[in-house]
């Protein structure tokens, strides 16, 4: 089991460490990178959720039990880091980012480490998952740095329902229903974006990485980081096995909760000239805890 899984999960984290490497090095000065997370944002990441919804194979009933499974799973860490948030600092403007961390999961780090440990068979409940848990994530980061902003609730709606990572998931689910998405002509020049955005992003998750951002706060910062990949895992794969959710599904459960913070919430942050540099202390810790807890999530709901 120790060789499969370091075989699955391996090649990906080397693919992050080379982002760090990358951005660390200076080959792609530090500057530039903030111009990529907001393509990963604003284009890249809303086409791989748009085609990966468009042209899933939904299976009825099971389908919805997944995405109800995922969607019951991202209420319980919104409460869980409402009630954490408040215990560790009394300060408001760490409430958006906590929320964010928690609930906003790296898909694409998820869809591709289950892709490799459990092949394409895994591509439809994936895609499940993904409907509801992004859309809902996407949501509560959006609103929650919205409304710590100051702005508002109606600006809070008014930005969340502009939100390409939203957008792409609701028009990815209509497409997909309506049959649109299988009209090849329509949904092609999007399918390249998103076929070419997982490197992308991955690589600049690993730029993302910042350690200087460690320094201080280091309660909320562990809090955060602890709440997504260490009681994130239990959440979902506990629902998993209570709503009979066994084998591959299990799994899949199992690394959608132990998965990192997504990048793209900094890039949420900045928008809304939040706590950003506490953002990057939260994914940057979130992303070196998974590379334990990720595995170990994996074994576990294997040996189920």
């Amino acid at each position: 089991m120790t060789q499969i899984i370091l075989s699955a999960f391996l090649p990906v984290f080397i693919v992050i460490a080379l982002g760090y490497g990358v951005r660390a090095s200076g080959y792609v000065p530090r500057e530039l990178w903030r111009g990529v997370n907001a393509l990963n944002h604003r284009l890249l990441l809303p086409s791989f959720l748009f085609t990966l919804l468009a042209r899933a194979q939904f299976d009825g009933a099971s389908s919805l039990m997944i995405g109800g499974v995922s969607a019951l799973g991202s209420a319980i860490m919104i409460v869980l880091a409402l009630g954490l948030g408040r215990l560790v600092s009394h300060a408001g403007r760490i409430t958006a980012p906590m929320i964010a961390t928690a609930v906003m999961w790296n898909i694409v780090l998820t869809l591709a480490l289950a892709d490799r440990l459990l092949g394409d068979a895994i591509a439809s409940a994936g895609a499940a998952v993904s409907a509801t848990g992004v859309i809902i994530g996407a949501a509560a980061t959006v609103a929650g740095f919205a409304l710590t902003s100051g702005r508002g609730l109606s600006a809070a709606l008014t930005k969340t329902a502009r939100d390409p990572v939203v957008l792409a998931c609701v028009l990815g689910l209509i497409a997909n229903l309506s049959g649109l998405g299988r009209i090849g002509f329509l949904t092609a020049p999007i399918e390249m974006i998103g076929a070419g955005s997982m490197a992308v992003i991955l690589l600049s998750m690993g730029a993302g990485l910042d350690f200087r951002a460690l320094k201080g706060r280091l309660t909320v910062l562990a809090s955060a980081a602890v709440l997504r990949t260490v009681i994130g895992p239990v959440v979902y794969l506990g629902l998993a096995l209570v709503f009979g959710l066994t084998g591959d599904l299990a799994v899949l459960m199992a690394i959608a909760g132990a998965a990192p913070a997504a990048a793209f919430i900094y890039a949420v942050a900045a928008d809304f000239d939040g706590e950003a540099g506490l953002t990057a202390g939260m994914i940057t810790l979130s992303v070196l805890t998974s590379l334990i807890t990720l595995p170990v999530a994996a074994a576990i709901a294997l040996s189920l």
